[in-house]
């Protein structure tokens, strides 16, 4: 087997095996080689490179053996410092067993579809600088008035009013010792006269005494009040300058208070900001009827991720989920290892060749002619031209098997379908048939038309009974499709052939049928990779579940089409990295246009202009005149000439440059999410647009699960405001 053989098995199996692993894809095109080896066929050869993959993993994962794993082993931290948005060759080996971690973080509050990150770009608020405000005012003395002379005169003043108070004293005192004797002594030497006199003189001493005393006094006051009056200005300066100083002390308290204040702000904001949140969970306003997620990478790691998310919160509200998986790619597993992790009851099947599934069981002989009709005559994307062929080819197959369901025992079996077709019409083998059947479906051959049309859709619908007959040999006896466990998995084989069409319309018919009977699927009906069954087919999906009360969670790989035109009738839509740019920007529509102002133009102007000038100008005057003079006895004449000449000369120069520049600015209604953003998105990226509450708002997100074991992750939602 040469090399280019083989390299083009290993990137089959590199873009079909969701793992990544490459143990695992090198085992799987070993097998698939060996296959070829040994003569098989080259859908054989996948089918045994799948199995091989299948028996890798399982062994990987009951032996604990080191690895990389299925799809989310990963350290504890699996983001890498630089980014935070994932892809799949962020995931660093671990010898952990992954969902044994994940689990209890997973399945347990708060409810989160994704993570939202944090606005890291915007820098934290920077401390403020030391504050430049000088030291504390102090109080300084305001220079006092010199007082000194009027101090002198009130000094001079009191030692006046203290002599004459003290001369008045002695006088009062030497008065009453000596008063006797100096009013015998006027008595003796005057007379009556005298002692008359002595009499009016002895008050009016009394009294220039008093006045002489009063005089002194009043200049003491006059000297106090004059040094009051001079200090009365310096009483006021003084005391505004004490006001000043007190205001300048509790300004200069008030801004230290403050600039500590915002330091102190500044630096929980910086702690914040160190040792915060990284990631918000996000989740809708409201619980939504029917969730749409559209895009994703071709390895379907984004929606494995956003399923384990997603599927978690909803185990967590006590919800039972129902995923049925058409991808081919398993995208549903690492669900199911999470919820038997934490020990919820959980189912997978996987319908291969030899599935022991009974794909029937618990319908009624209607429900299995209707889904087997719509199952064997539906097709995708179906004009009106043809509808009308469809619908008649539809009404046939459902007669068919009515009819041919009452003739057979119970219970039927695609064998035994596929048998009775062809004895209708008038051949093929009846060995699995009972005789008193066969005689029955004779019987009742005359019921079919037997024209050309009606022989090529009974041989086409045999052959397809065939397909799915191989698929589950006998009815599968040893289960049932359908189960009541929290988390159930039903996964077909991968490729776009017809028979995996084939299998996938009939599991969305039974799936319909199902919803019929009230907990059969569970609350939660996810489907995955719906959208190439057609538009109709989804419609009809999502009509059943809405009125048997299932909220129903679609993973579509392109909204292209009439698919488009249901996208978001539930309330919530994810959606997911982008490959073709038509898709892109069907979804940046979805998401829709807002007004802002941008820069739409900008103009610029540069000048220059230069000026040289000059001139010469030349003149020339000439005067001439005489004067006489007559003196006594003679006479006088004088003569006078003048010439004069003048010559000027300018010149100038002048030189200007002028620089103008205009921006104009324009309200725009543009995209508010970009095409080229949704290209570039990493695979866990997804962009939620929720529609369920009062306030339609879109956020960007990410489902990786890793995100829940890492630290600084916030179990609230972020604050309101935030957008994509």
């Amino acid at each position: 087997m040469n090399e280019a053989v083989e390299a083009g098995w290993r990137r089959y199996f590199a873009n079909s095996v969701i793992s990544g692993d490459s143990g695992e894809i090198d085992a799987a095109t070993r097998a698939a080689l060996a296959a070829v080896g040994r003569g098989a066929s080259e859908t054989q050869a996948k089918e045994a490179g799948k199995a091989e993959a299948k028996r890798y993993r399982e062994s990987l994962h009951h032996a604990g053996a080191p690895g990389r794993g299925p799809v989310f082993a990963g350290n504890a931290s699996p983001l890498p410092a630089d980014s935070r948005m994932p892809g799949r060759a962020s995931f660093a080996a671990s010898t952990e067993d992954w969902p044994a971690l994940f689990a209890p973080r997973l399945l347990a509050a708060p409810v989160r579809w994704g993570w939202q990150g944090a606005e890291t770009a915007d820098p934290p608020p920077p401390v403020p600088a030391p504050l430049q405000l000088g030291p504390k005012p102090a109080w300084i003395e305001p220079p006092h008035p010199d007082v000194g002379p009027l101090h002198a005169q009130r000094s001079q003043a009191a030692r006046n009013l203290v002599v004459r108070l003290t001369l008045a004293v002695v006088a009062f005192l030497a008065f009453g010792v000596y008063q006797a004797t100096v009013a015998s002594k006027v008595a003796h030497l005057g007379g009556r006269e005298a002692t008359k006199v002595y009499g009016y003189l002895l008050p009016a001493a009394g009294i220039l005494m008093g006045f002489w005393v009063l005089q002194a006094l009043g200049a003491m006051r006059r000297a106090s009040a004059s040094i009051r009056a001079f200090q009365q200005p310096y009483l006021a300066l003084r005391a505004a300058e004490k006001q000043r100083h007190q205001q300048a002390l509790r300004q200069w308290d008030t801004a230290v208070r403050q600039h500590q204040a915002e330091q102190n702000a500044a630096r929980q904001a910086l702690a914040r900001h160190r040792s915060g949140p990284l990631w918000y969970p996000v989740h809708p306003a409201s619980e939504p009827t029917r969730v749409d997620v559209f895009g994703g990478d071709p390895h379907r790691f984004g929606w494995a991720c956003l399923l384990v998310t997603l599927g978690t919160s909803l185990l967590v509200r006590g919800h039972r989920l129902t995923v049925l998986d058409l991808t081919g790619q398993e995208v549903g597993g690492e669900l199911v290892r999470i919820a038997a992790a934490k020990g919820l009851r959980t189912r997978r099947t996987v319908l291969d060749e030899g599935s022991d599934v009974d794909l029937l069981a618990g319908l009624s002989q209607h429900d299995i002619a209707e889904s087997l009709a719509y199952a064997l005559t539906e097709r995708a994307d179906t004009g009106a031209a043809s509808g009308g062929e469809q619908r008649e080819e539809r009404a046939l197959a459902t007669e068919v098997f009515g009819q041919v369901l009452a003739c057979l025992d119970q219970p039927p079996t695609f064998a035994r379908l596929a048998a009775a077709l062809r004895v209708l019409r008038r051949g093929g083998d009846v060995e699995v048939l009972a005789p008193h059947e066969v005689g029955r479906l004779v019987d009742g051959i005359g019921e079919v038309d037997q024209n050309e049309w009606t022989g090529r859709r009974l041989r086409y619908w045999a052959s397809r009974l065939d397909v799915l007959h191989r698929l589950a040999p006998a009815g599968g006896r040893a289960g049932s499709l359908w189960s009541r466990d929290d988390v159930s998995l039903l996964a077909t084989p991968g490729g776009r052939d017809d028979r995996t069409e084939l299998i996938d319309r009939l599991l969305l018919q039974l799936a319909r049928q199902a919803m019929r009977v009230p907990g059969l699927l569970g609350s939660h009906l996810v489907v995955a990779g719906a959208d190439r069954l057609g538009a109709s087919t989804v419609a009809a999906l999502s009509e059943q579940a809405r009125a048997a009360g299932i909220r129903l969670v679609l993973f579509l790989d392109q909204p292209q089409g009439d698919i488009e035109k249901t996208v978001g009738t539930g309330g919530a839509v994810c959606i997911m990295k982008m490959y073709n740019h038509r898709d892109a920007t069907i979804a940046a529509e979805f998401i829709g246009k807002g007004h802002k102002f941008v820069v739409n133009q900008v103009t610029s102007q540069f000048g220059r202009t230069f000026t040289d000038g000059g001139g010469d100008s030349f003149s020339a005057n000439t005067t001439a005149g005489s004067n006489s003079t007559r003196k006594r006895m003679r006479n006088e004449r004088g003569l006078s000439d003048s010439r004069g000449h003048a010559w000027t000369g300018s010149r100038n120069w002048s030189a200007a440059d002028n620089i103008g520049t205009s921006t104009g600015r324009a309200r725009v209604y543009e995209f508010i999410t970009e095409p080229q953003s949704i290209l570039g998105m990493a695979p866990t990226d997804f962009i939620l647009v929720d529609n369920s509450g009062e306030d339609r708002r879109v956020l960007m997100a990410n489902c990786y699960p890793g995100i829940c074991v890492m630290d600084r992750v916030s179990s609230v939602p972020a604050g309101p405001g935030r957008r994509a």
